[in-house]
Parts: C-alpha cells; sequence; structure tokens
C-alpha cells in the first residue's frame, strides 16, 4: 500500500525542469532563537530562474499540453506572481511560447518577477480587475485571439494548480517521506503555504500514504477558511481519482489557518516582515513576503503563543518567491527603519 501512491504517479507523464530533491535542512540558529528544532525544506532551491514551487507543478501540466499539441503557454497572476516567472521560463526551457495577463496592483514595478518575465520574452497583457482571482476570463480571451492567430495555447489558471500539476507535490511529498525515513526524523508538525491548496492536498495525500501522520498546518495567503476548505476537497477528490486512491482514506490532523493573510493577497504584512529579518538575521536565507514570509509569521505566532515547545521539532516549506522582494523594497525599508536598522542610501 506504502508503494502504490508511487506505482500510480509513474503513469503521468512529465517534462524535466528542475533538479531533484531539494535539501532538507536544519536551522540551528532559528532553532536557537525559538528554542524548538526547525527544519526547512528547500524548494526554494530549485533551479529553474530563480526557484520556487511551480516547477514541479509545470513539470506535469505542461506535459499535458505537449501532448496536446500546444505551442503556447497561456496564464495570469499579480504583476508580481512567480508563477508567471517560472511558467515563461519554463516555456522558453521546453521551445516553447508564453503570454500573461497581469493585474494593474500595487506592485507594478519593473522589477523583480516582473522584469524577468520580459527579459525572457514573454507577452504580456495587463487587466484591471478588483481581484486578481477575476484574470482568468481576460486569459481566455486572450488565448482566444492566439487561437485566430494560428497558434495552439494552453491555458494554465492563476498560481498553475490543475490536477494534473498538483501530481508535482505528491512527487515532491514522496521525496519528503524517502528524506524523513532515511534521517529517522519525525515531526510535531508540517507549515506549508496554502495558496490555491495544491501543495497542501498533494502533500496530505501523499504524507498520509506514506504513514507519516504529523500533523500539517496551512497558512493562507489569500482567501478565509471557507474558499480555501473547498479548494481542499476539490484537490482531493481530483487526485484520489487521478491516483486510484480511496478519498475516504485517513486524513489524520489537519489545519487551515486564515489569520495571517493581512487586508488582501500579497499585503506586506509586520509580522510577515518581521519574519522575513528573522530568518534572514539567523540564518542568511531569505523568505518572500507574499507566501513563505506569512507561513512562518504563523509558525513563530504559534509558537509564541505556547504551542510549541522545546525539545519538539518542526518542518516549514519553502515554496520560493524570493525575487519578489525587490518589487517590494519601500515597504521593506520602511519596516526596517521601524525595526531600527539605519539606511543610509
Amino acid at each position: 500500500m506504502s508503494h502504490s501512491i508511487a506505482e500510480a504517479l509513474s503513469q503521468y507523464p512529465r517534462e524535466t525542469l528542475t533538479r531533484r530533491p531539494t535539501p532538507l535542512d536544519y536551522l540551528p540558529h532559528l532553532s536557537k532563537e525559538l528554542d524548538i528544532e526547525i527544519y526547512l525544506k528547500r524548494d526554494d532551491l530549485t533551479d529553474l530562474a530563480l526557484g520556487g514551487d511551480k516547477p514541479r507543478k509545470l513539470e506535469y501540466e505542461i506535459a499535458q499540453a505537449r501532448a496536446n499539441g500546444a505551442d503556447y503557454l497561456v496564464t495570469c497572476g499579480s504583476a508580481q506572481s512567480n508563477h508567471a516567472r517560472l511558467t515563461t521560463a519554463a516555456a522558453r526551457h521546453l521551445g516553447m511560447n508564453c503570454a500573461v495577463v497581469l493585474s494593474r496592483d500595487d506592485f507594478l514595478a519593473f522589477q523583480g518577477n516582473l522584469l524577468t518575465v520580459y527579459l525572457m520574452g514573454a507577452r504580456v497583457e495587463f487587466a484591471e480587475t478588483e481581484d486578481h482571482w477575476d484574470l482568468e476570463e481576460h486569459a481566455l480571451n486572450l488565448c482566444q485571439k492566439l487561437t485566430e492567430e494560428g497558434h495552439t495555447p494552453h491555458y494554465i489558471p492563476i498560481s498553475g494548480t490543475t490536477p494534473h500539476s498538483c501530481l508535482g507535490y505528491v512527487s515532491c511529498g514522496l521525496e519528503l517521506a524517502d528524506q524523513i525515513e532515511e534521517t529517522g526524523l519525525e515531526f510535531d508538525a508540517i507549515y506549508t503555504p496554502f495558496g490555491t491548496g495544491g501543495i497542501f492536498t498533494a502533500w496530505l495525500l501523499t504524507l498520509r500514504a506514506r504513514e507519516i501522520m504529523s500533523p500539517l498546518i496551512g497558512i493562507s495567503v489569500n482567501r478565509e477558511l471557507k474558499p480555501c476548505e473547498e479548494n481542499f476537497e476539490k484537490w482531493w477528490s481530483a487526485l484520489c481519482e487521478l491516483l486510484d486512491r480511496d478519498p475516504a482514506a485517513e486524513r489524520g490532523v489537519f489545519e487551515i489557518h486564515d489569520d495571517f493573510i493581512g487586508r488582501e493577497y500579497g499585503d506586506p504584512t509586520e509580522a510577515g516582515l518581521d519574519a522575513i529579518m528573522l530568518m534572514a538575521q539567523s540564518e542568511g536565507i531569505l523568505l518572500d513576503p507574499v507566501y513563505s514570509g506569512k507561513v512562518l509569521a504563523g509558525l513563530v505566532a504559534h509558537q509564541r503563543a505556547g504551542r510549541w515547545i522545546k525539545g519538539q521539532r518542526i518542518l516549514m516549506l519553502h515554496s520560493g518567491g524570493t525575487p519578489a522582494l525587490f518589487a517590494y523594497h519601500e515597504a521593506i525599508r520602511a519596516h526596517l527603519e521601524k525595526r531600527g536598522v539605519i539606511i543610509e542610501v
């Protein structure tokens, strides 16, 4: 039973976009600071165009696109979308074209992810939307235009989450399970971001299939609890169908928290910026203000509330996104100065 999920996964084609495995690192200085043992799964160190979680997801999604004869990948996201950066990079790596529809939001600057999207030659269009989740209509219209121009576009939804792309984090979950078994580590909790929910759901399904029952804790970065729970159920059902799993299988302990988002998706919260400073100044590792900074903020808040105590061991996924730091430079500078850092430039 423990290997059947790997056997089911092996039937699906995938492109190769990054080297695996990524490290599972112990963080001694942050552990000392928080008085608990903290480990980091380093998916910021995937090696496609500055790294992050998306290459794992895109390997399976683009395999579907190429099987259908696509020559253009089309997606959408915020102005500083990691997904837009890595979809563009994946397209170029595989000899394809890419088009992205991005929102005109507060971080629309020729910096960070947006700079790389232009540098790699994506076709870029902007849309005015109240909510970056409303970009899909604009992206589908662009697909229609590309079809009329004689291309075969493949649409990838915002954040890149589809049933097939979730297989990338089933694969990562198997990789993590192997690392846990090889090291003999047992974790009192595993923290991940919860955006669309693909990573969280794929890890929960896979770790439980490998009989790893550590509580899985998702920190929402964009939506309140109810839509997060709906997304989780959607991806759980889809993955169970793809992998021939029983959807009633044991899920164990899992949680989704929606109190670290801030005002909206992409809001650089004070707790998130403090978490970024803490990781940078204790370990020399850069988090981002949209995903991983908020995950660490949640972990730290739980530790300071007394949930985690000395001797307990916590794992956190670093899903990447660090290029966004540069587009957030004004907010980061203001926060550093507020915390007493003197900046003379």
